[in-house]
């Protein structure tokens, strides 16, 4: 099964929401550094910080939701994949 297919409709907005604010970090930065001192640090610094806005909203919006710290994988219980060899 794909990445894609475990997603709900709420997680992938939220994951599309974070992907969008790492989008607008990374064109800040790398406008910033291209134009060097005439870029203006106003728009890059605001564009900046909407990217980390929305990344953090997206997270913690995403970290309420799924609440991944209540769903966890119990180490001492074997997985059954019904693929067992006879005997054993």
């Amino acid at each position: 099964m794909s990445a894609r297919g475990k997603l709900t409709s709420e997680e992938t907005a939220l994951a599309f929401l974070m992907g969008f604010g790492m989008l607008l970090m990374m064109m800040a930065l790398i406008g910033g550094a291209a134009l060097g001192a005439q870029a203006n640090q106003v728009v890059f610094g605001t564009l900046f910080m909407l990217g980390a806005a929305a990344f953090a909203i997206g997270a913690l919006l995403w970290l309420g939701y799924v609440q991944p710290w209540k769903q966890f994988d119990d180490i001492n219980v074997p997985v059954d994949t019904g693929h067992q060899p006879e005997g054993h």
